[in-house]
């Protein structure tokens, strides 16, 4: 009693270990799936090579594996001997050129985002001289502008000197011509003076000549 109790547990735990596993339908040649664990079991549907399956459960003693179509949920019992861990070589080989393939595609993906990337660095090193080139331009024409100012500033500088000149000018002008009117008035009031004097001094002769011849002759 003791050694069926024991056959039974290595039973459901070897089951519950294949619980849940994914296998696959190995062989060329379609693989029967049937109703229960021995050829007297009706067949449900034959599995082509490659097909993925779910294992719900073992019967090591009669050789069959539960399982459940992953396809469409078909659940019915298969010979273990036909189950592979791995999908067979030629879905291992669609699979890695399935993969393949979009590895590829992802190449390309990459290789038009580079490009695509080195068209946009391109256009920035351009737009990067281009405001290069414009900060030159506006530094060179920030210079001309000081320089320009500054000689704004000594321009009117000169200006203002030549404006103070001038007044000063203006003034010793005007200094100069009062002078000279008052020159003009004092020379006219000593020709007045003098051709008074003149005058006088003619009167003065013409009273006294008279005397003077009439003294010689009564000298005489």
């Amino acid at each position: 009693m003791k050694l069926q109790r024991l056959a039974f547990v290595c039973l459901f735990l070897a089951s519950w270990a294949a619980f849940g596993q994914t296998r696959y339908v190995s062989d060329d040649i379609p693989v029967t799936l049937r109703t229960g664990p021995s050829l007297d079991n009706r067949i449900v549907r034959n599995l082509s090579a490659g097909t993925r399956v779910d294992v719900l459960g073992e019967d090591e003693d009669a050789g069959y594996s539960r399982v459940r179509v992953a396809s469409d949920g078909t659940e019915g019992w298969i010979l273990t001997r036909y189950l592979a861990a791995q999908p067979i070589a030629r879905e291992r080989l669609a699979a890695a050129e399935r993969e393949l393939a979009a590895a590829r595609a992802r190449v390309g993906e990459l290789e038009t985002e580079v490009a695509s990337l080195t068209e946009d660095l391109r256009q920035t090193r351009q737009e990067l001289e281009a405001a290069m080139s414009a900060n030159s331009e506006a530094t060179s024409e920030l210079r001309d502008v000081r320089n320009a100012s500054a000689n704004a500033i000594a321009l009117r500088d000169q200006n203002e000197e030549l404006r103070r000149r001038l007044a000063e000018n203006d003034q010793q002008i005007s200094r100069l011509t009062m002078e000279n009117r008052e020159l003009e008035s004092d020379g006219r009031q000593s020709w007045f003076m003098v051709g008074a004097g003149v005058l006088f001094g003619g009167i003065l002769i013409g009273l006294i000549a008279p005397s003077f011849k009439r003294k010689r002759r009564s000298d005489w």
